[in-house]
């Protein structure tokens, strides 16, 4: 049987929103419980409901529970790397990153430009008067690169005919 897909939305309906609350609940405690079976590992969980007294806490012994808490806590005193992400380390990161994708675009954008106007300049679509000053910096690396791409080929295409050069032909060998 195939499940259909859950909409992630507030539940309008209080009763079936205390169900599922219920449901969910249930769910995750027994994962958080597998989880600390299977891995070895500690693990807490403590889920306050809407309307509920009293929060839903695993493991349902309190010592065990403070137990874990302090250990976190102690441990991010020490090293807050092995804390974990908060949300404003997450979101920081999130910002450094989609920078360095911005400039990463940014940089092939330009270069793109300026080969561009490279192939018009060549091309006769544009002169060398018409590019701006600031542009001309990059303009010469472009035509920089271009020639040790061209210069790399020339020298691997020499040494490749030195190579068949070198080798007498199959036919030759065989006699």
């Amino acid at each position: 049987m195939v499940r259909k897909k859950v909409k992630l939305a507030y539940i309008e309906n209080d009763s079936c929103r205390r169900v599922t609350y219920r449901k969910r609940v249930k769910n995750l405690v027994k994962k958080t419980r597998e989880l600390s079976v299977l891995c070895g590992v500690d693990a807490c969980a403590i889920i306050y409901g809407q309307d509920e007294q009293a929060p839903v806490v695993w493991p349902s012994s309190e010592e065990e529970a403070k137990r874990i808490i302090s250990d976190y806590n102690s441990k991010s005193e020490l090293d807050p790397s092995q804390r974990g992400f908060n949300q404003y380390t997450f979101l920081n990161d999130s910002v450094i990153k989609a920078k360095e994708r911005l400039l990463k675009l940014q940089r092939k954008n330009r270069e793109k430009q300026i080969a561009n106007m490279v192939s018009d300049i060549l091309s006769g679509k544009s002169s060398l008067d018409q590019v701006n000053p600031n542009d001309l910096g990059d303009l010469l690396w472009v035509i920089e690169d271009k020639i040790r791409t061209i210069q790399y080929r020339i020298r691997v295409t020499k040494e490749e005919g030195d190579n068949n050069n070198n080798n007498p032909p199959i036919s030759e060998s065989i006699n």
